[in-house]
């Protein structure tokens, strides 16, 4: 049984552990293979990971994400190479800045990064200084609470599981960050979009920021039906929208809609979190919704309608029924609501 942390409230983490017996051995390695050339890499059982997507292309090995931890990185880098039986890196490809995705660059210096123009800065907010030093206090303080909560699970229950292999996990990311970590940043940049090619493979990256962090990109490679997407957004919950200038629903969905609109096959989408899916249903869906949405909301606003009759227009029951079993609601707050505000709040910018 695998434990999904809220995916707004928390990704991650921290802590300061005792070695224990999980902490003195290897955390688990796990791999799937999707196709003879796509493969994917993950540590650990019950803690929410990230998924390492590696792709054998005839020009060199493609990696999409990192992790937190550098030392797991590596294992899963030889494990890669074991798999594939050659060891050309050639790009590693970062769909977002955030630390847990990003932390393991540099395990693949030698090879070069891509991602979002605004992966850097974002990078050292989090990874260098003042960003850094809170980083890791937020992880000590955290392991205090996940010590306690696994004195009082139950033994062999999957809260027992994800908290132990947790902190065994943090307390790594802490050891790490502290003693010979070097932030490693792209070396290659994009705004909107950008084609790579691999001879063979093809891999369409398409900036989406705005929805998790302003640095979001999907990347898209046809000859293998693949879609990687980071962070956004699970099977389990509405699609959540940031307010804010940077959220550009225009340039969001027309990228969206260059893989779902293209006639392309889609045959399998990846969350950078281990314990996190996204049917290729839902991911279509997550397009309509935000499409049906947007082109609505604006129509409301040119016709002089408010806010408020926007909210009353669109349900998820009548309007959007395939989110009605998931989560649109997280501690009393709407995900729906939030997203029309959102959308709302950007049209008035964008309208006279």
């Amino acid at each position: 049984m695998k434990r999904t942390i809220n995916f707004i409230v928390a990704l991650f983490l921290s802590v300061l552990l005792p070695m224990s017996s999980l902490a003195q051995s290897e955390l688990p390695l796990n791999r799937k293979r999707l196709s003879d050339r796509v493969l994917v890499v993950w540590v650990g059982d019950y803690m929410q990971m990230i998924d390492v997507v590696a792709l054998a292309t005839e020009k060199g090995i493609v990696v999409i994400e990192t992790s937190l931890i550098r030392s797991e990185d590596a294992r899963i880098r030889e494990v890669i190479e074991k798999e594939f039986g050659r060891n050309d890196f050639k790009y590693l490809i970062n769909t977002h800045f955030h630390h847990d995705h990003t932390a393991g660059n540099q395990v693949y210096a030698d090879a070069e990064i891509i991602g979002h123009q605004t992966v850097p800065e974002g990078m050292r907010s989090e990874l260098t200084g003042e960003g850094l030093t809170k980083q890791i206090e937020k992880f000590k303080t955290m392991s205090k609470d996940w010590q306690e909560g696994l004195g009082q699970a139950e033994p062999g229950s999957g809260d027992y599981h994800f908290l132990r292999e947790g902190l065994v996990v943090l307390k790594k990311a802490i050891e790490e960050l502290q003693d010979g970590f070097i932030p490693t940043y792209p070396t290659i940049l994009f705004e909107k979009s950008m084609i790579l090619d691999m001879g063979d493979m093809h891999f369409e990256l398409y900036s989406v920021g705005g929805m998790h962090t302003d640095s979001d990109i999907f990347i898209f490679v046809p000859e293998e039906g693949l879609v990687a997407v980071g962070d956004i957004t699970p099977d389990q919950m509405l699609p959540y929208l940031r307010k804010g200038r940077s959220l550009n629903m225009g340039l969001i969905l027309e990228n969206w809609a260059r893989i779902v609109d293209s006639g392309r096959e889609i045959q399998h989408v990846n969350m950078a979190h281990s314990d996190m899916d996204l049917p290729v249903e839902t991911f279509k869906e997550q397009y309509k919704y935000l499409k049906t949405l947007w082109e609505g909301l604006q129509k409301m606003h040119r016709e002089g309608l408010s806010l408020e009759d926007a909210k009353e227009a669109y349900t998820i029951e009548r309007d959007f029924p395939h989110f009605k079993e998931r989560r649109t609601e997280i501690r009393g707050f709407s995900i729906h609501h939030n997203n029309i505000e959102a959308m709302w709040e950007r049209i008035e910018d964008l309208e006279p």
